[in-house]
């Protein structure tokens, strides 16, 4: 027996090229039938998180980092190492209120 040399890297039209199919009763009803549309598919929705973010972009995130760690650092300077952060609606505006975090007392002290 010879060896017969498998080419490579061939595509599908060049595999199936002189190959008729033969008509069967499952490709005949396909012919007969019109091609339906196929609907296309919306966006995907966004999560409501994502929504929430798109606000908030990356110039906005840095300006409001850089603000919040000049106010830490002021508070630091005075003695106060942790803060708690406070986000109040007033009107149409947001306000970031600061405050030191109130520390727990523990059972011995």
């Amino acid at each position: 027996m010879g060896k017969f040399k498998i080419p490579k890297n061939r595509d599908i039209s060049e595999m199936f090229a002189g190959v008729e199919e033969k008509e069967t009763f499952e490709t005949a009803i396909w012919e007969e039938e019109q091609p339906s549309v196929k609907k296309h598919k919306s966006a995907p929705k966004q999560s409501a998180a994502a929504f929430r973010r798109q606000f908030f972009d990356e110039d906005l995130q840095e300006k409001v980092g850089n603000l919040l760690l000049e106010i830490k650092l002021a508070y630091y300077k005075d003695g106060i190492g942790d803060i708690s952060l406070e986000v109040v609606k007033n009107g149409r505006n947001i306000e970031i209120k600061t405050h030191p975090k109130k520390r727990k007392k523990k059972d011995g002290e």
